[in-house]
C-alpha cells in the first residue's frame, strides 16, 4: 500500500510577480490590496507499513464520539471541520477531498459495519459525505448502519477512513460501548 499524504491548507498572502503586474494593468496602478486565496496541498506524513486500524480509543487515526438524539433522528453524524481535517481528509486523495470541498453535493462512500466478526457493508443512495454550507461541519450520512445497529442517545462509536489493498476507501464503523440510558423511542 503506498504512503498515505497529508492535507494542509497553504495560504498565499503574497502576489506573484505576475499577478503585481496584472493588477497595475487593470487598475492603472497597484491598489496593495490582495485577496487572499487558499490552496489546499498534500505533504507525505504516514509509513508505508501501517499496523492495522483498530478503531479503539488508543488509535489516534479514528474518531471516537457518542451519538446524539438528532443524528440518530436524521440518519447523520456530524463532525467539525478539525475532525474531518485531521481524521479523514488526509487520507483521502486530493480529488477526492477538492470534490467535497467545492460543494459536490453527496460524495457517495461506502461504510463496513466492522462491530461483529461478519462485517456488514452498505453503499447505498443513503451512504454519503457531505460539506454544510456554512464549512464549519461535515455529515455522513449513515441511516442504514444507524437502523441496523439500532443506534440511541449516548452509544459510544468509533470510526475511521481506510484504504483496502485494491486502494477502495470506506468508513469503518464499529460500536464500540452502549449508552447506559434508557432508550429513547425513535420512529423512523
Amino acid at each position: 500500500m503506498a504512503g498515505s499524504m497529508k492535507k494542509t491548507f497553504y495560504y498565499n498572502f503574497f502576489p506573484t510577480k505576475a499577478e503585481e503586474q496584472e493588477e497595475a494593468k487593470k487598475d492603472g496602478s497597484s491598489s496593495g490590496e490582495k485577496q487572499i486565496s487558499r490552496v489546499l496541498i498534500e505533504m507525505h506524513d504516514f509509513p508505508d507499513n501501517q499496523p492495522p486500524l483498530l478503531l479503539k480509543h488508543t488509535d489516534p487515526r479514528g474518531i471516537i464520539k457518542a451519538v446524539s438524539v438528532s443524528e440518530i433522528q436524521m440518519g447523520i453524524l456530524f463532525f467539525s471541520f478539525s475532525e474531518t481535517f485531521e481524521h479523514i481528509f488526509r487520507h483521502w486523495t486530493l480529488d477526492e477531498v477538492n470534490l467535497v470541498l467545492s460543494g459536490y453535493n453527496k460524495f457517495h462512500v461506502l461504510v463496513k459495519d466492522v462491530t461483529d466478526q461478519e462485517e456488514t457493508e452498505y453503499r447505498s443512495d443513503r451512504i454519503f459525505f457531505q460539506r454544510l454550507q456554512n464549512d464549519e461541519f461535515y455529515i455522513l450520512g449513515c441511516l442504514d448502519v444507524i437502523r441496523n445497529r439500532y443506534l440511541r442517545a449516548g452509544d459510544e462509536i468509533g470510526l475511521a477512513w481506510e484504504r483496502d489493498r485494491n486502494g477502495t476507501g470506506m468508513f469503518l464503523f464499529k460500536l464500540l460501548s452502549r449508552s447506559k440510558r434508557a432508550p429513547a423511542n425513535i420512529m423512523f
